[in-house]
């Protein structure tokens, strides 16, 4: 089954680079690293093994992020994210917006994360149909805190809309200024 997801996420987002090196993990999940994917000084981050754990939902989450940023610390924080849904069997669904009260990454003031379809990719890549079950495959994208709580004052499709209305292009920033809308 693994085979499948990785023919599957290779197909719809390339080749995988490598894995991140996690030691200090509760779950069997690995963090697989797309580099210049989608675009050059890009990289891709994608989760594999979170499928076993049935939230609701299989998941296995995509995250894009400039190159320039530490791989290791964001794989440590997304195999630490994932943790924290499967202990707490929370699921995600289009739109939410979850927050902590630390940063993702000692190079962002970002805490807060955002789910969405994976745009930047082929649109099969949202699910995968297995014999027993069906995966998704969300976006996260990295917002501030002042954005989570426009998101979920004023809904997510008004955030969406804002995204695509004034072509913002450089969500994978993790520094990029704030957006107001």
């Amino acid at each position: 089954m693994e085979s499948l997801l990785v023919e599957h996420l290779e197909k719809h987002i390339g080749i995988i680079s490598r894995g991140a090196d996690i030691v200090d993990k509760k779950y069997n999940i690995t963090i697989s690293i797309y580099d210049n994917i989608p675009f050059e000084d890009i990289r891709t981050y994608s989760t594999l093994g979170m499928n076993r754990y049935f939230i609701d939902y299989y998941y296995e989450f995509i995250f894009v992020s400039m190159a320039k940023y530490d791989k290791d610390e964001i794989a440590s924080f997304l195999t630490s994210f994932a943790e924290y849904l499967i202990d707490n069997k929370k699921r995600v669904l289009h739109g939410d917006v979850i927050s902590f009260s630390f940063t993702m990454t000692s190079e962002t003031k970002m805490n807060s994360l955002y789910f969405t379809l994976p745009f930047y990719f082929d649109d099969n890549l949202s699910q995968l149909r297995l014999e027993d079950k069906t995966v998704i495959f969300p976006l996260i994208i990295p917002v501030y805190q002042e954005e989570a709580e426009l998101i979920r004052e004023k809904g997510w499709s008004s955030f969406e809309n804002f995204l695509e209305e004034n072509e913002i292009n450089d969500l994978w920033d993790l520094e990029r200024d704030k957006y107001s809308w």
